[in-house]
């Protein structure tokens, strides 16, 4: 049996979960172009987290639960589900794919064999559009690959069902009425709203969050995806939002303590510019949603859109100067470089928490 849909359209794109929000804005004709997926989802956000082992430490320059965000602030009617056992979320699947519905997983890059990584990294979304081979074989359409991969349902059974960064679940999600029920006028200040919130009120803990071994590897080459979700937008790991940042900046000179600090600061670096971010943790992404929407949303500041891509400008140059310093192996010769840096991102906490209040004193 085969359940492939003819009519979906893949493409690539700069970041999984908006990449995928974007592939089913133009199967049901929404719209919207992965900037204003992204935006519309109050993508912008900031986790800084422990990890069991080397790296040590990291940060999602993205809030938890994107995706459920997007479809909550246009009134778009979903199915999630997470928890449901295998047989269950694969009959699920296979029905959904079958119906002519997509199919949105949460996924650990680890147990997709076409990633070639043994780099744990987990939430990756990816989209479920097709079943073949007897129903044995997903299809799925994957931001990071110009073509439609294929695996084995029970290797993508190990992908959704990993503990290995955070517990996924099973997570998944489709559709179930494609009628937004909000216009881009009434959802775009809302979203910018709501992600101003989440920044500035730095909720979470200081715990980490890896459940066993393997969190991440040294491996640089493969896994070059960041998403992540846990139970709301508000989650329970981490220290987010501005205090996340400040957090970074407070521990970085205190990284050359590690055990291997250079591997620590490489991940950091990664973590700004290459796992799916589309540059500057993120903050380029949201600089191209804010310049789309700016007559849009006629409230907003003046200068809101130049001073995002300044902060996005800087945080690709904060990059830079973490990969340079990954290059130290001398201790007395990374602490130095490390200081100055976490001295950037200060400065960087300051403009952007400044953003962020005049952002809902405009929307208010």
């Amino acid at each position: 049996m085969e359940a492939t849909m003819n009519d979906y359209r893949h493409r690539t794109g700069r970041h999984c979960g908006s990449t995928a929000l974007r592939n089913l804005a133009l199967y049901y004709d929404w719209g919207y172009d992965e900037e204003t997926c992204f935006g519309l989802a109050a993508g912008l956000g900031f986790t800084y987290f422990e990890l069991p082992e080397s790296p040590h430490r990291g940060f999602f320059g993205r809030p938890p639960r994107l995706e459920e965000t997007f479809f909550e602030t246009l009134g778009i009617a979903v199915d999630s589900r997470e928890g449901d056992d295998w047989r269950t979320v694969r009959d699920r699947i296979r029905a959904r794919v079958a119906g002519g519905d997509p199919v949105l997983v949460f996924t650990d890059i680890y147990h997709l064999d076409y990633f070639q990584t043994d780099t744990h990294f987990a939430p990756h979304s990816v989209l479920c559009v097709g079943v073949e081979d007897d129903e044995e074989t997903v299809v799925l359409s994957d931001s990071e690959f110009d073509a439609l991969q294929r695996v084995p349902f029970d290797r993508l059974h190990d992908a959704m069902s990993s503990n290995s960064v955070l517990p996924l679940r099973n997570r998944h999600l489709v559709v179930a009425d494609p009628g937004p029920d909000r216009s881009l006028e009434a959802a775009a200040p809302e979203a910018i709203a709501e992600m101003a919130r989440g920044m500035l009120a730095s909720s979470g803990s200081d715990g980490p969050i890896g459940r066993d071994s393997g969190t991440a590897s040294s491996s640089e080459s493969a896994g070059e995806s960041e998403c992540v979700g846990t139970s709301d937008r508000k989650s329970e790991f981490g220290t987010q939002g501005i205090a996340g940042i400040r957090r970074f900046a407070d521990e970085l000179p205190t990284w050359v303590d590690f055990e291997d600090p250079q591997w620590s600061v490489r991940f950091a670096y990664q973590n700004v510019e290459r796992r799916g971010t589309g540059g500057g943790a993120f903050r380029q992404l949201y600089a191209d949603f804010l310049e789309t929407v700016d007559d849009t949303v006629p409230e907003l500041p003046d200068d809101a859109v130049s001073r995002m891509n300044a902060i996005a400008t800087d945080w690709t140059a904060v990059g830079r100067s973490l990969e340079e310093a990954s290059e130290r192996s001398d201790p007395d010769r990374l602490r130095p470089a490390l200081t100055d840096t976490a001295e950037t991102i200060h400065d960087l906490a300051d403009r952007e928490e400044r953003l962020y209040e005049d952002l809902l004193a405009a929307l208010a």
